[in-house]
Order: structure tokens, then sequence, then C-alpha cells
């Protein structure tokens, strides 16, 4: 199968690209390399894997139209794995950015995937679409209207799109629902790589309010391993969640990041964060049942691979 992987030069495309070549198909990374986290960082997470043969680069910004053409030109395309996504600091500047890249280029990929006669899509969504929730887990049916973030909001409609690409044009489509990502690689804002790097460096560690908030945290082998199994299972239009259904506070993953690193936790609590709900746990019956698939990295096992890799990428110059 030849792939095209939108955003596949960063923390879950890299790991992705290298496993479907791993299993014999070929695979076109497109990305922009965009300045949201260091471009060289994005470019040594991608190193691995287009030194595979199977594995080609692209550079190009999904809100290209025409760029994203040229992924087309060498032979057919076979699927498109969405992962292409922007973030953002909370701000009215970032929130624009966001909110066009997540919405009018997802419309891009599937307008100009219709124009080449894709048929098969995988879109990574995310856990934040659920929004203000009070209690987990969360299933698939659950009301996904009440958004704390533009990035929640630009997710949602995306998924919107990929519904619409479907009942209009009868291509299929997953959507996976991604809950808290994390494993080498991860982009240095992220939560984890954030407090790791702190407990690493013995710098003060701020909490995000009190530290009560729950959190399902998945493992990158785990998410991968969830989105190859869409690539070949799911027909029609699905939106499945893909976490680990482990509920794990902010305050008790510092003292388990702690104990991977052997170092003594300390944080304090900070500002809240409006855009973190109380909780977000995911139901995952539906991952299991239509994908076959579930998790199989423990929290603790992870962490330690985490860890190891920061030591290994960040902090090799102080071992």
């Amino acid at each position: 199968m030849h792939v095209v992987l939108t955003g596949g030069a960063g923390f879950i495309g890299s790991h992705l690209a290298e496993r479907l070549v791993a299993e014999g198909h070929k695979v076109l990374i497109y990305d922009a390399f965009t300045k949201q986290y260091p471009p060289a960082v994005k470019r040594r997470n991608v190193a691995a894997a287009l030194a595979l043969p199977g594995c080609s680069l692209i550079e190009g910004d999904v809100l290209e139209a025409q760029r994203f053409d040229s992924v087309f030109s060498a032979q057919a395309v076979d699927a498109i794995v969405h992962l292409a996504a922007y973030t953002g600091p909370a701000t009215q500047e970032a929130s624009r950015s966001v909110i066009e890249t997540n919405v009018l280029g997802t419309h891009n990929v599937f307008e100009r995937g219709r124009r080449h006669g894709v048929q098969k899509y995988v879109c990574l969504s995310s856990a934040a679409v659920y929004g203000l929730r009070q209690q987990g887990p969360c299933k698939e049916t659950d009301p996904a209207d009440r958004p704390l973030s533009a990035y929640a909001a630009s997710k949602k409609a995306a998924e919107s799109l990929a519904w619409l690409a479907h009942r209009q044009h009868g291509v299929e489509v997953a959507v996976l629902r991604a809950f808290a990502v994390y494993g080498p690689r991860q982009r240095p804002d992220q939560l984890i790589h954030r407090v790791a790097r702190r407990l690493l460096a013995a710098e003060p560690l701020e909490l995000p309010g009190d530290g009560t908030q729950v959190f399902d945290f998945l493992y990158i082998e785990d998410v991968v391993d969830a989105v190859v199994r869409a690539l070949g299972a799911v027909a029609g239009f699905e939106v499945i969640n893909v976490g680990s259904g482990s509920a794990t506070t902010v305050r008790e993953l510092v003292e388990r990041l702690a104990a991977a690193a052997g170092v003594a936790p300390a944080a304090t609590p900070g500002p809240p964060d409006p855009t973190i709900p109380p909780v977000s746990l995911a139901d995952v019956a539906k991952a299991e049942r239509l994908l076959g698939w579930r998790p199989t990295t423990g929290l603790d096992d992870g962490l330690r691979k985490m860890i190891a890799w920061m030591r290994a990428e960040e902090f090799a110059d102080e071992a």
C-alpha cells in the first residue's frame, strides 16, 4: 500500500512512518516543518524513517492545496493518514492559525484526495473534542459540543469534514480520538515532556492548577498500532477512542515520573489551565471491538522509556 502521512515528521507521524515501512508499505511524508516547535527537532525525528527504502518526503503545508497535489504525482495513493495539525498557545492570533490549519487544511486534504481517487483515510482527532467533563469515561456517542479551546473546536470541525467527505463521496474514514499520547519524540510543549524536563534538571515544577485533573495517558507504540489497524479494518465512517482506559491525576503523574527518573518529586500548585477539563478518560470498548486493539504498554514502563530517551537526547552531556 502507498500511504501519505500529513504531518509525518512529527511525534506520532515519524513513529508511524517507521512502522509502516517495516511492514512493507511505501510512505510519503508531507510536512511543513512549521515553527510550532523547532524544525530541527522534527528533522531529527524523521531521519530514521527517511533512511529506510520506501520512505520519502515532500515539504509543504496542508493549506497549500496545489502544493499538496504533488504527493499524487509519483504513483497512485492508496490511503492518507491525516496527522497534520496546529495546537498553538491560547492567544487570539494563534487561534486563527489553529482554525485555518486544522479546518481548511483538513478540507484541502479531503478535496485533493477526492480529485485523485483516494478512497481510504485515517484522521487523528483528539480527546479535546469532549470538552468540559466532570466525570468519565468518554464514549464516542457522548456530546462533543462544548470545547474548551480553539484547538478542540477545530478538531471537532475537522471530524465533521471527514463525515461530509464520507457522506458525499463514499470514502472510508476512521477518525481516531487520541487521548494523552506520550513517549520518545513527544513535543517539548506537551505535559509529560515538560514535567520530565524539569524533574531531570532539578528545576521548580508548577502544576496546572491543583494537580487533581485526570488524564488518560497512552504510549506512542500503542497509538501507532491503532492507526495501522484502522488502515486495514475500518469500512464506512467510524469515530473511535484511542486511550489506555486508565485514569491518572497530574499529581500522580509527577510522582510516577519522579520514580522512573530516580529523583524526588517536588511540585507546587499553579494557576489553573482553562483548556484542561477535570476528567479526560477513554472508553475503549469500540476500539477493542472494531480494531481488535488494546494498549500493551503500562504507564510506568512507558515513563521509564520516556525518561531514558530524554536522558539520551536532551541530558546526554550531564550523564
